[in-house]
């Protein structure tokens, strides 16, 4: 039989108290090896069996999960999943979509020249950086089923006026105000993945979040040149007016998903998908792997909790992280065609499985070094240059290495900030804002256009991020075992790290009051 202990927790939330008696019937498995807990039920299989079942183990979830766990994270992967990987895929679109219609007739119906397109860049810069702290605040005041799809609703809304603007002018603030809400977007989900999966179930899906934005680039192009050539002139309407209204036909349905997919925190979950066991069960197994639930944290969102943050290792070393696994991916942007970010999307879906899978246990740091010092290799290739053509071929896609290191890069955070679940909010929104600020003087300084085709400045910035960044995820691990071992030992001196009779020390959360 599966080893299963029964957990029992005290835990308070809007919805009122969650009783121990409630619980009592709630089965949590152990995240003890794969191998030595399933081992004995193996034999009960035929080989092919076994087989099958050891490739589910990696490529998704553990086949001996509980029928109860199963059913729940099958519930979650279909509707949480499925409208983030929705959702930043639209995101993505609309951001691909201004430079599509530049060159689809925008620049000359809207008269525009000079540094205009540049212009629009830094407008919307400006208003996605802006958005980002505020919105992972928001949602932890008011539910976030009501915040990100309304923002993603009137996303589409302002896509749908950018088709009938009539200057420039206009146009400036069509992208700010789509900006303003798209900014929200990504770090909000980011943090309601992190806080509902585990940390053997977390980086697999992150990452295929992750690889929409791939899919989205490479859709761009095809929904351009459906557009101009079958839609332009139909009902009056330019052929870049209509790529404006097509990105907004798809977002809007998305945004009215969100209504209803989006399940809010385990804590304030009302989810109609969700059964108030399988919502008490979410909680349950998160504490059990360590995490503090929402509103628990020493302090609410004030100056004294903003600047705690801001003295922390993580809020310093995270965003530099963060920021040499991106900025080290603009040239992916800038240099590569469509097959490679084909590879791309790839690559980061089995970086999420493998890190999660029980050849590497959840951690990251190892999956981030390897997959960077793969990169170092190929971008170190492409900066030389003069090499055989067939070794140029290879060191460009084994470079897209590096795709899949900003998913597990997140996967991280909530291992490294257990214990203050909006701190991890935060640094989210923080860390993204940091990357795309100092993308823009990055990509400025060594990818210029002049460089083509050699790009020689930015291949060896490249090549340097990647030893940066491997010794950063060395930095963090080193000082993600430091604070471990900090906290048991104060768990030890207050006596609250023993689990007697199978029940887990009581933890009081108060309560999280949502709009």
């Amino acid at each position: 039989m599966t080893d299963h202990s029964t957990i029992q927790t005290h835990t308070k939330t809007q919805d009122g108290d969650v009783s121990k008696k409630d619980l009592s019937s709630i089965d949590v498995v152990s995240d003890s090896s794969y191998v030595d807990k399933h081992g004995h039920l193996e034999e009960q299989y035929t080989p092919t069996q076994r087989f099958f079942r050891s490739i589910q183990r990696y490529v998704w979830d553990d086949p001996d999960k509980p029928k109860h766990e199963k059913k729940f994270l099958l519930k979650l992967d279909f509707f949480l999943l499925t409208y983030a990987c929705l959702g930043y895929f639209c995101k993505n679109l609309d951001q691909q979509n201004i430079s599509n219609a530049y060159v689809s007739g925008m620049k000359e119906a809207l008269n525009m020249h000079g540094n205009e397109l540049t212009y629009l860049s830094n407008v919307f810069t400006a208003g996605y950086v802006i958005s980002q702290l505020p919105a992972v605040i928001l949602v932890t005041k008011f539910r976030p089923s009501y915040v990100i799809p309304t923002l993603e609703c009137l996303w589409a809304v302002f896509t749908f006026c950018s088709a009938a603007v009539k200057s420039v002018p206009q146009l400036y603030a069509m992208r700010f105000l789509i900006a303003c809400c798209e900014g929200a977007f990504f770090p909000c989900v980011i943090y309601l993945i992190g806080s509902w999966y585990t940390k053997h179930e977390r980086a697999k899906r992150t990452t295929l979040f992750y690889c929409t934005a791939s899919l989205a680039h490479m859709f761009s192009g095809y929904l351009q040149a459906a557009a101009y050539d079958n839609l332009d002139g139909h009902l009056g309407h330019a052929g870049w007016q209509w790529l404006f209204i097509i990105c907004g036909i798809i977002s809007l349905p998305v945004g009215v998903m969100g209504y209803f997919f989006n399940p809010d925190f385990p804590e304030n979950t009302r989810a109609f998908y969700l059964t108030k066991d399988e919502a008490a069960y979410a909680r349950q197994r998160l504490i059990l792997d360590g995490y503090t639930p929402l509103g628990s944290s020493s302090s609410k969102w004030d100056k004294k909790k903003i600047f705690r943050i801001v003295k922390t290792w993580q809020f310093w070393v995270l965003s530099f992280g963060y920021f040499f696994a991106e900025g080290h991916s603009v040239y992916q942007i800038n240099v590569w065609p469509t097959g490679q970010s084909a590879v791309g999307a790839v690559t980061q879906i089995i970086a999420g499985m493998l890190s999660d899978s029980p050849l590497l246990g959840g951690k990251r740091w190892q999956s981030i070094a390897v997959l960077q010092g793969a990169s170092f290799f190929g971008t170190l290739v492409l900066a030389i240059w003069n090499v055989p053509i067939g070794l140029k071929y290879f060191a460009m896609y084994i470079s897209f290495c590096s795709a899949g290191v900003p998913g597990l890069f997140y996967s991280w955070f909530p291992d490294l900030m257990p214990h203050d679940h909006e701190m991890r909010g935060f640094l989210t929104a923080f860390s993204n804002m940091f990357s795309y600020v100092n993308q823009i003087w990055f990509q400025d300084a060594v990818w210029r256009t002049e460089e083509a085709p050699t790009f020689r400045p930015g291949f060896i910035a490249a090549a340097s991020f990647s030893v940066a960044l491997i010794l950063t995820a060395c930095l963090i691990r080193v000082l993600e075992k430091k604070d471990s071992k900090r906290d048991h030992r104060s768990k030890e001196i207050q006596g609250t790290n023993r689990v007697e009779d199978g029940v887990i020390p009581e933890i009081q959360a108060d309560p999280v009051h949502v709009a």
